[in-house]
């Protein structure tokens, strides 16, 4: 099974135990792979444990006996005296398997950074990190699933333990299974639903524990080797503002700064707020203009992934690696996931008014309509509270959220999201969950396999378990307190960066300098002129007129760029 993914590293090690095998491999130069074995129990461990300080405390405090002090061998210890309650205790991106020689349980991290996947049928019960070493090790044949690849076409996944490889399943992030001779279990270790809107804190209680928590959150990811990817937004900024003080006590040298910019596509280029954190923080910053992220390595992608991905792009990723790598960095800091974090706003209104927070919403709307807000856009909010499900799932049809191009049933692309549509008093909360959910965000996980290949781990400060949960634990007029688009961070960090972003209204967006330089018509046409599978809803006619003419939009590409993804998948065969 190991030998299935050679960019993992040709650093292995194999334990037995009882019927159970376990095994790692690593790369040398990272080491981010560790197997122990003691009493009684054998643990696997792959990525990166961030809180290990911690648990090594928390056992040292328990009289428990740690032999080692690897992420596995802390794992042992702590599997040990908790038990299953032992993953929830993990902090970081990681992926387990732990076994008594009778049973085996395995599991991923919270939010599932690492991948894990699984097969059990006569002859056993087999978990890898990559789906094609569980092909491997079961000896099954490698057959792509076209159900599931239609499904993730049109976002449309009911199942997402499935995959895009034939007979393999997915470990959902907080999900703990556990194997042995009567079949497998599953249960979730980690349920912040349970969390939401509990906290009771006064402003100041809400400053000093943000404080705490983003200090807490950028310290565990810093290695030594570290750099930020600097925006010129306010998410990667405020990971620049804890990380650089943590990481110049750390190496006594000032944290990188990672950057790229679009000179020639003004909509696109953040250069001038970029130099304005750099300068604040004094950090050393580098910046580059990104090469045009083309699809000539398709075929390379899709099977070093194991299927398609989306949104993400390979070719940035890598390139980002390149220059990480130049720079000496391993490891790259960044403000993703801070939206999901702390900018889910949608439903504010009919969440307030549904639960009795008459006070609190009207207060809401007052501030919009002081600000501008026209009285059509605060009727609608008020008019939410009771609007069922039917009509979300009607404006859904009337406005999707990437437009479906003139190629596409526009019914079919919809049906995934329609499927989904809520109550609109339900949206808030739904919000502020949507990503627990299932686990199984293909971007993630190419990315992560990536990171394996390329010897650079990618770190989201903002989605640490700890910080993610205090911000689920408010109640929504206090992580909301006014209409401005993340006004309860806007005010946490007025003072930790500058002024200009703090106070920043416009936004960049990337389709000026992506439309002139990155739309790949050669390679879309390569797959996509004649298909070898043909997915129904698709005008190929129509779609090959516009690849001819070269005239698509953005979202037009995007759809595209899916279709020819799965198109290259399918070719393997």
């Amino acid at each position: 099974m190991l030998a299935a993914s050679p960019h993992r590293g040709e650093r292995t090690s194999i334990h037995l135990i009882g019927a159970c095998a376990l095994g790692v491999s690593s790369r040398e130069e990272i080491g981010d792979s560790s197997l122990e074995r003691a009493s009684g129990l054998a643990v696997a461990f792959t990525g990166r444990l961030e809180n290990a300080p911690e648990l090594t405390k928390w056992l040292d405090l328990n009289g428990l006996h740690v032999a080692s002090t690897t992420p596995a061998g802390l794992l042992l210890a702590l599997f040990s005296a908790a038990g299953e309650e032992a993953p929830n205790r993990l902090r970081g991106a990681f992926s387990a398997a732990v076994s008594d020689g009778h049973s085996l349980w395995f599991f991923r991290d919270q939010i599932g950074f690492e991948t894990l996947f699984w097969r059990d049928d006569a002859d056993g019960v087999y978990v890898a990190s990559e789906a094609k070493q569980v092909v491997a090790g079961s000896r099954i044949s490698m057959e792509p699933d076209v159900d599931v690849l239609d499904a993730i076409f049109y976002s449309d996944v009911e199942d997402h333990s499935r995959c895009a490889l034939s007979g393999v399943k997915r470990v959902i992030c907080s999900d703990l299974l556990r194997a042995d001779r009567t079949g497998v279990d599953r249960k979730r270790y980690w349920q912040p639903e349970r969390l939401l809107e509990t906290a009771r804190l006064t402003d100041d209680e809400t400053q000093q524990r943000f404080d705490e928590l983003m200090e807490q959150a950028c310290a565990r990811t810093l290695t030594g080797d570290d750099a930020v990817a600097l925006s010129g937004g306010i998410d990667s900024p405020a990971v620049a503002a804890f990380a650089s003080k943590a990481h110049l006590e750390i190496t006594g040298q000032p944290l990188q700064a990672l950057s790229a910019v679009y000179p020639d596509f003004p909509s696109s280029d953040e250069s001038s707020y970029i130099e304005d954190v750099a300068e604040f923080l004094d950090l050393p910053l580098h910046m580059y203009e990104p090469e045009p992220q083309r699809l000539d390595r398709l075929s390379e992608w899709v099977r070093l992934f194991d299927g398609p991905w989306s949104i993400w792009s390979p070719a940035g990723a890598e390139e980002q690696f390149r220059i990480a790598h130049a720079l000496g960095v391993r490891t790259i800091l960044t403000g993703e996931l801070a939206e999901q974090v702390m900018a889910m706003q949608i439903g504010l209104i009919p969440h307030l008014l549904s639960r009795g927070r008459v006070r609190a919403a009207v207060r809401h709307l007052r501030l919009q309509r002081s600000g501008g807000a026209p009285w059509r856009r605060i009727a609608r909010q008020i008019g939410g509270t009771v609007v069922p499900r039917w009509v979300t799932a009607h404006d859904i049809r009337r406005r999707p959220l990437l437009a479906i191009p003139d190629w596409l049933d526009a019914d079919r692309a919809a049906s995934g999201r329609v499927r989904h549509a809520l109550a609109g008093r339900r949206y808030w909360p739904t919000a502020q969950l949507a990503a627990f959910g299932d686990g199984s965000s293909l971007p993630l996980e190419a990315g992560s396999i990536l990171q394996a290949r390329d010897g650079v781990r990618i770190r989201q400060p903002w989605a640490d378990v700890d910080l993610w949960e205090f911000f689920v634990s408010l109640p929504a007029e206090r992580k909301f307190p006014d209409p401005q688009m993340k006004a309860l961070v806007r005010r946490l960090l007025r003072g930790k960066v500058p002024d200009s972003i703090v106070d920043r209204k416009d936004k960049p967006a990337l389709n000026e300098w992506f439309e002139a330089t990155s739309i790949d018509y050669p390679s879309l046409r390569r797959w996509l002129l004649v298909p070898k599978y043909r997915v129904l809803g698709v005008d190929y006619e129509r779609l090959a007129g516009h690849l001819e003419a070269e005239n698509m939009d953005l979202a037009s590409y995007i759809w595209a760029k899916d279709l020819a993804a799965m198109q290259a998948f399918l070719s393997l065969w």
